[in-house]
C-alpha cells in the first residue's frame, strides 16, 4: 500500500499493481550507502526516449501524443493510435498548465502508466518519500495481528477468479487521481 502496489479503487476487490510491486524497494537486492541494485525499470527507457525527443521540461499534448504513439515496449507495439480518451486526458493535463505538460509531474507519470501499464508504475501519492528507499523497509518491522491476516486470507479465498474485475478498457472510465506533484517549479512562459 505504501509504495502504490495495492490498487484499492474497488474496496471489495483490491488488486496488486504488478509493475509497482516489481519496482518496489523491497525487491532491491544488493544495497550500499551509494546505490541499490533493483529490478530494471522499462519506463525509464521510455522516459529517456521522450526526454531525448522533447529536450525540454515540458511539451504540448500534441507533441507527446505524436511521439508516444510511436514508442514500443515489451508489451506494446508501436506505432499505434492512442485512444481518444487517452489523448483527451493529456490535453486536460496541458490545459491546467498553460498548454504544456510537465514531463516529470505525477499526472504525466499516471498518463504513462495508462499508456504503458506493464512498464510504467502508477505514481502513488505518498506523504513520506522515504517509503521509496531500501533503508525504510530494512529498518521497519511489519507484524500483522492474526485476526487481520486471517480476514485478508478469507477475503481472497472466497473471491472466485471470474468474479474479479479487470481494469476498464475505456479510458474515460479509468479512475484518475487528480493530484499533481512537481519536483521543481516550472516557468511555463519560457521553459524552466
Amino acid at each position: 500500500r505504501a509504495i502504490g502496489a495495492l490498487d484499492e479503487t474497488s474496496a471489495q476487490f483490491p488488486q496488486v499493481r504488478i509493475v509497482n510491486y516489481i519496482l518496489g524497494p523491497s525487491n532491491c537486492g544488493s544495497h550500499s550507502s551509494t546505490m541499490s541494485l533493483c529490478c530494471l525499470n522499462e519506463c525509464e527507457r521510455l522516459m529517456s526516449e521522450i526526454e531525448g525527443q522533447v529536450q525540454a521540461p515540458t511539451a504540448t499534448a500534441e507533441q507527446l501524443i505524436s511521439f508516444v504513439g510511436n514508442l514500443s515496449s515489451s508489451s506494446v507495439d508501436g506505432p499505434r493510435r492512442l485512444s481518444a480518451g487517452l489523448s483527451q486526458r493529456l490535453h486536460a493535463i496541458a490545459a491546467k498548465r498553460g498548454g504544456q505538460v510537465p514531463l516529470h509531474g505525477r499526472l504525466f507519470a499516471e498518463w504513462l502508466h495508462v499508456a504503458f501499464p506493464h512498464e510504467c508504475p502508477f505514481p502513488h501519492v505518498v506523504a513520506d518519500a522515504a517509503v521509496h528507499t531500501f533503508d525504510h523497509w530494512q529498518s521497519t518491522q511489519r507484524v500483522y495481528p492474526e485476526p487481520r491476516r486471517a480476514a485478508a486470507q478469507a477475503q481472497f479465498a472466497n473471491a472466485a477468479a471470474d468474479g474479479l474485475p479487470s481494469r476498464p478498457g475505456d479510458i474515460d472510465a479509468w479512475p484518475w487521481v487528480e493530484d499533481e506533484v512537481l519536483h521543481m517549479p516550472l516557468d511555463l512562459r519560457g521553459g524552466c
